[in-house]
């Protein structure tokens, strides 16, 4: 285990800043118990199709979660308030750009960046993707802690968009497959999809938050599958 995590640090440290569902097609989810042992931790990977240092990122976080398994989930986020994102393709959501700027992002906050659980290293939320792996060894060391009753939201996410990405030796991907990207939160499961969407590549995270500091506290993912009409769930 220490060998993986040392390799994906090292190629961490090569990275510079730079229309309604039926019913019966509705995602049933399970909650389960939030304990220690499946604790699950959330990477943020802020992102733009203008970033050329973005797709190199984008690999850390897919080993990590290789690494990780069901224990961390990665979501990509693409807020407006970036010009990485910006121009004549357009994969951001109002949310992701609200989380962006609630931990002081702004149009000068350099690319590749991310964030794990809400938190802040350092009194900054924004964290260079060369230490992605060493903090997720620290926060998987530190015990879990329930401060309040936590409040739970819904994140919408869909996986491999087709769409562009600049490549960092100067071309220009125009079949490039965004990852965990993510379209929308509600405070309630979700019963639609945005017409884009393809619903055999979606899957919602369930986000259970502390109610003092909005950090996470543990996630679950399930894909968007067909069920049973019939099938009690509960949010």
């Amino acid at each position: 285990m220490k060998t993986r995590i040392l390799y994906i640090a090292c190629l961490m440290a090569l990275l510079s800043a730079c229309e309604l569902i039926p019913e019966q097609d509705r995602l049933i989810p399970i909650q389960p118990p939030v304990t220690d042992s499946t604790r699950c931790h959330v990477l943020i990977e802020f992102t733009g199709f203008r970033c050329v240092n973005c797709p190199a990122a984008a690999e850390i976080a897919n080993d990590l979660s290789l690494f990780y398994g069901e224990r961390l989930i990665v979501v990509a986020m693409h807020p407006a308030s970036n010009p990485f994102t910006q121009g004549k393709y357009d994969y951001t959501c109002p949310e992701a750009d609200s989380i962006y700027q609630l931990m002081g992002g702004t149009a000068q906050t350099p690319f590749p960046t991310g964030n794990i659980d809400f938190l802040p290293t350092d009194n900054d939320y924004f964290l260079d993707p060369s230490v992605w792996a060493s903090q997720l060894l620290t926060l998987h060391a530190t015990p879990y802690t329930l401060h309040a009753t936590p409040y739970t939201s819904y994140w919408l996410v869909e996986d491999s968009v087709l769409g562009v990405q600049a490549m960092p030796d100067g071309s220009v991907n125009t079949a490039y497959y965004h990852r965990h990207v993510l379209r929308a939160i509600s405070p309630l499961p979700f019963t639609a999809l945005p017409a884009a969407c393809d619903p055999a590549h979606c899957s919602v995270v369930t986000v259970f938050s502390d109610s003092i500091d909005n950090h996470i506290l543990n996630a679950y993912e399930t894909k968007w599958i067909t069920t049973p009409a019939t099938m009690p769930g509960k949010p």
